[in-house]
């Protein structure tokens, strides 16, 4: 059986686009689900009930955190392997990523659900909806386990040039999802249905991952190429650990932006969820980018053609420009329809859009951000992007502070926060990339 698709094969943008389309469409799915299930939350627990997953955001990215060390570094190993000249070695590569993710998976899980209730403390989470969010991330959290081994299928996948099967997938599983999040919470369930019918979703993900991964050459887990060596570890921590390391960075920034939004209480917590609802839409379409171009660059790294990076970037500019028009005329024209989607309440639709005409300036600007990132996690050097989300994140935090002891405008300081994060990330990750010293790094890790 043949598995996966050559990206460096052919013309380059179709392969691009055929590989791109169905990805987009997965992560779609995912946003979607994530809007519905704030729409349920919102009309069926009322403000409540989305200021108290908010709350939870912080703790659900902490989680993603661990799960992103793991992706990039399966995406990045086994793209770089499935084009080079021994792509059998994939074995001897997935099945430890696989037992790798289960113990990372387990640790995260733990000590996230045993800091919860110092986590609530540092967001300033309302007395209010401190149960609610306390109930969602407890059900939440103890399924994720199936999530972080799920997602390292999805990624092996992926990383062969096969996106059509991550979308059956997901369209099994988010379509569950949806169904189930309005059934639990009218069951009297509450907060806890709509954790509940994400917990089962990601059950399902693994178990269809498992399948199909199960009949594969290269992906199947293979008790026999469980070999975890020294040499082995330490390349799975040069590319994991710095990406690790970098989202839970994120996260102490999401955890301010929370903590100040939470100043303005229930107001200030639903408007900052239902603009975050937003942003994940964006992010859908800068993350299809990122890792459209981290598995076409791991591909020609694979077959040592750094040459054809440049044209990578080329096609993937091509690409973002409809991305971009989208966002933009959304933030000016739609801001206020999709907040109504998730409230009736005047006050809480009135500073939603103010705030999103703010930081649009930032989510506008996410495609060419996350086609810049993408480039950087295909060359394999996480640690230069460990940097530069150092240096933005730190400046955002001084900004956000500075401008809201100034102005005592929460809103406007973090959206002029958030936007200074992703311009200097773009201007930061621009330096690497005409620099062209990823063109004698060598970066394979294969």
């Amino acid at each position: 059986m043949k598995e996966g698709k050559d990206l460096t094969q052919g013309d380059l943008l179709s392969n691009m686009i055929r590989f791109c389309v169905p990805l987009l469409i997965t992560n779609l799915l995912n946003s979607i689900y994530n809007i519905v299930d704030g729409i349920w939350v919102g009309h069926l627990l009322g403000t409540d009930g989305l200021s108290a997953i908010t709350n939870c955001w912080p703790i659900m990215i902490a989680a993603y955190a661990a799960l992103a060390g793991v992706t990039v570094t399966t995406t990045v190993m086994v793209s770089q392997c499935f084009t080079s000249e021994n792509r059998e070695q994939i074995k001897d590569i997935i099945t430890p990523l696989y037992v790798i993710s289960v113990v990372i998976g387990m640790i995260t899980i733990i000590v996230l659900l045993l800091t919860k209730n110092l986590a609530f403390n540092l967001f300033n989470t309302p007395h209010e909806v401190l149960l609610d969010a306390k109930s969602y991330i407890t059900v939440y959290l103890i399924g994720f386990i199936f999530d972080f081994v799920g997602f390292s299928f999805i990624s092996g996948i992926r990383a062969i040039g096969d996106s059509k099967t991550p979308l059956k997938i997901l369209v099994v599983t988010e379509v569950l999802n949806i169904v189930l999040d309005p059934i639990f919470i009218k069951l009297g369930m509450g907060i806890k249905g709509a954790a509940l019918a994400t917990v089962i979703s990601m059950v399902v993900s693994f178990i269809l991952g498992f399948l199909y991964t199960r009949k594969s050459h290269l992906l199947k887990f293979d008790i026999k190429h469980l070999k975890i060596k020294k040499k082995f570890l330490k390349r799975v921590a040069i590319l994991g650990t710095p990406i690790i390391i970098q989202e839970l960075i994120t996260v102490f920034t999401i955890m301010l932006e929370v903590n100040l939004s939470n100043s303005l209480g229930i107001l200030g917590g639903s408007t900052y969820g239902i603009v975050s609802r937003f942003q994940e839409v964006v992010w859908v379409l800068g993350t299809t980018i990122k890792e459209l171009i981290t598995v076409v660059i791991g591909q020609f790294i694979g077959k040592n053609k750094y040459q054809k990076i440049k044209d990578v970037m080329i096609n993937g500019l091509k690409l973002i420009i409809i991305p971009t028009i989208i966002i933009v005329l959304f933030i000016v024209m739609g801001s206020e329809v999709f907040a109504r989607i998730f409230t009736n309440n005047n006050e809480v639709i009135s500073l939603t859009v103010w705030y999103m005409h703010i930081v649009g300036i930032g989510y506008a600007t996410v495609p060419l951000y996350q086609l810049l990132y993408g480039m950087v996690l295909g060359t394999g050097n996480t640690r230069y992007s460990f940097i530069c989300n150092i240096i933005s994140t730190i400046s955002e935090i001084v900004i956000a502070l500075k401008l809201n002891k100034v102005t005592d405008n929460v809103f406007f300081s973090l959206g002029i926060g958030i936007s200074e994060w992703y311009i200097l990330g773009i201007i930061l990750f621009g330096i690497y990339y005409f620099s062209k010293c990823w063109n004698k790094e060598q970066k394979s890790y294969v």
